[in-house]
């Protein structure tokens, strides 16, 4: 006989499997249909979502958690992104430079954005260990690291080291992606790590990981992976109640770090090795276009600003030129105007509230409230939102982690 308590909670995990192994896309050879390739996958997450559906109605006992505040401010702005997106690409036909198949384009957004908020309503999360979540997650994103520094070890990676420094995993991985994916594998390690009575193996697995990668975040030489790496480590020290040593200790370890940070550099290029020459440029000659400190990043928010100066009230736009604007709440504004540009901000702010709320009461939910920090900063220094999956993924996993949390408790006071 079926089941469909069991089968409910493989398809969940199924599910959140593949989501947050979209990312080893970035991995493929060019020349890959992979805007096909990504069509099928989330096909595939969709149907898994409509079986967890009708397993429900065939029980009779079909859950649709309602979460509040979160869910009006959620729902309220991807729809309104959508309506911008599609008018856009598929009647507008504005072009962009990261998915040409303007029809794909819609179609990945309402995948990574719509479909999972409402299928995630129907999950049965207080049946979800957490724990294993957080190390699947990090086996999934240390898998992609290690086989990103295959190309390191075998030689592949040195022709794709660009004359700015910026390091090329493989020829479809930017640097951005390389350094936020060892930014990922560290944070996750440490939410590993240091959650109460696990066992010996999670310790020797989260401090592998922690090396593995810090390393990856070094050799990319992006500067948005190792600020957002930085801010979600205090962001760790505050949520486990260390507040004075981010006081004290932060600044003294921040002023060391910039004054050895030459000596770093030098070590490094010595080994044709140029990851930290950009960061060293942005930090001790700011003004020199030369060295690529903004890679046209000033240009791209001052079009971004003078459009929506132009467009205050339904916005242009979510693209300048087919270049996103590398800032997720100027593209709010730029493409939905001041009302999803304010709802944006409002959102998100509240997320972060919520985030750090989440995990000073349990540290199992550490790695979701890390994760969508760290996503969150990724959003403001490149990526647009439309093909960003991760950042509305871990979005989720905090509204709907911290609804489990908020019914856990009422059910126990009503007791």
């Amino acid at each position: 006989m079926l089941d469909r308590n069991r089968l409910i909670g493989r398809l969940q995990w199924l599910i959140l499997l593949l989501l947050f192994a979209y990312d080893g896309f970035t991995y493929l050879p060019e020349g890959n249909n992979v805007a096909m390739m990504k069509s099928v996958y989330y096909v595939l997450i969709f149907i898994a979502f409509l079986f967890i559906i009708t397993l429900q109605m065939h029980e009779g006992k079909v859950k649709f958690r309602r979460i509040g505040t979160a869910s009006f401010l959620v729902q309220l702005f991807i729809w309104i992104y959508f309506i911008r997106m599609y008018y856009d690409f598929m009647l507008a036909g504005v072009k962009q430079e990261i998915v040409t198949n303007p029809f794909a384009a819609v179609f990945l957004y309402a995948n990574a954005a719509i479909v999972p908020f409402y299928g995630f309503a129907f999950f049965r999360w207080e049946e979800m260990d957490l724990r294993k979540l957080n190390t699947t997650i990090l086996l999934i994103f240390l898998t992609m690291g290690l086989i990103s520094l295959s190309y390191i070890v075998t030689g592949k990676a040195l022709d794709y080291i660009g004359p700015d420094g910026r390091f090329m995993g493989n020829a479809s991985m930017d640097t951005i992606a390389f350094g936020h994916l060892g930014t990922t594998i560290t944070l996750m390690a440490i939410a590993l790590f240091y959650q109460r009575n696990i066992r010996l193996w999670h310790k020797l697995l989260s401090a592998f990981a922690i090396v593995i990668g810090l390393f990856v975040s070094i050799a990319a030489g992006s500067r948005g992976a190792l600020v957002a790496l930085i801010i979600c480590f205090i962001a760790f020290l505050y949520m486990n109640g260390h507040k004075v040593k981010i006081l004290i200790g932060l600044p003294v370890l921040g002023g060391l770090f910039i004054l050895l940070l030459p000596i770093l550099n030098d070590i490094l290029i010595s080994f044709d090795n140029q990851a930290l020459d950009r960061l060293y440029n942005s930090i001790y000659d700011p003004n020199s276009m030369d060295a690529g400190v903004t890679s046209g990043r000033d240009v791209l928010y001052q079009h971004a600003f003078e459009n929506i100066m132009d467009n205050p009230f339904i916005g242009s736009s979510l693209f300048i030129q087919g270049k996103y604007v590398h800032n997720s709440v100027l593209e709010a504004f730029l493409g939905t105007g001041v009302f999803g540009g304010i709802i944006y901000l409002v959102l998100i702010g509240y997320m972060l509230i919520v985030a750090f709320r989440l995990a000073e009461k349990d540290k199992r939910y550490l790695f979701a409230s890390l994760l969508f920090i760290q996503y969150f900063i990724y959003s403001l220094f490149s990526r647009t939102l439309s093909m960003l999956p991760l950042f509305w993924l871990s979005m989720y996993l905090v509204i709907y982690l911290n609804a489990t949390e908020n019914e856990s408790v009422c059910d126990h006071t009503m007791l």
